[in-house]
């Protein structure tokens, strides 16, 4: 989808996301207040939108939130300027740029943890755009998807399958799944992908070792030596 549709779709989407959070707050939640955040830790949050997700990160953190979107990035600043944004945080600890999520402005091994929340299904490259959060990652960071895949379940598929070109003119794709995502970046056990937590929604931890990607169950890192087993939810 073109940039100038996609934005023109999701400033329109922008006016209702707020409204909606709870049909966000708690994936959200769920998802960033497993991270094992340590002081000053750098964060990278890839489709920031609106903001819902800036109160969920620790105050001694520093996070950059991105989005293509200059009007959701609108509102997200002005929750960061009334204070209903990161009150606690440092002064100059947060900063919101318009950037595109498959070309990041960011040096290589710039960030700690990356986080990409329902986002990956709507930039018209997922591949891409998983690889461009890798790049920026530090070594033995955490990349964190937030995102509907398309169901292993042969019903739920064919549907997500059928109506994936409807869903496509509203600015996102219902037929990605995980391991479409996941089998070009290399992903060490993509075996595991099954086990992600979610249903309609997963939440997918990973983890980067020097040139590669696993899957990962937090809070706990991944030992180099040992093959886990994730939590279903």
């Amino acid at each position: 989808m073109p940039k100038e549709i996609s934005n023109s779709i999701y400033s329109l989407y922008g006016r209702f996301y707020d409204a909606g959070q709870f049909l966000f707050r708690k994936r959200l939640q769920k998802a960033i207040l497993s991270l094992p955040f340590n002081r000053d830790d750098r964060v990278l949050d890839v489709g920031v939108g609106t903001g819902l997700s800036l109160n969920f990160y620790p105050d001694d953190v520093h996070v950059t939130g991105i989005d293509l979107c200059p009007a959701m990035l609108a509102q997200a600043r002005r929750k960061m300027a009334n204070k209903s944004a990161r009150r606690h945080a440092a002064n100059g600890s947060t900063h919101l740029l318009q950037a595109d999520a498959l070309n990041l402005p960011f040096p290589d091994g710039s960030f700690d943890t990356v986080f990409l929340s329902h986002l990956i299904s709507t930039v018209p490259n997922p591949q891409r755009c998983l690889a461009e959060a890798f790049r920026v990652a530090k070594a033995h960071a955490h990349l964190v998807i937030v995102n509907h895949f398309r169901s292993p379940l042969p019903v739920l598929s064919w549907i997500e399958t059928a109506i994936d070109p409807l869903c496509r003119k509203l600015g996102w794709r219902s037929d990605l799944s995980l391991q479409e995502l996941l089998a070009p970046a290399g992903v060490e056990n993509l075996h595991l992908a099954p086990q992600t937590p979610g249903f309609l929604f997963r939440i997918v931890y990973l983890e980067k070792s020097h040139q590669t990607l696993r899957l990962a169950r937090l809070p706990q890192p991944l030992p180099a030596e040992s093959e886990p087993t994730l939590d279903a939810a």
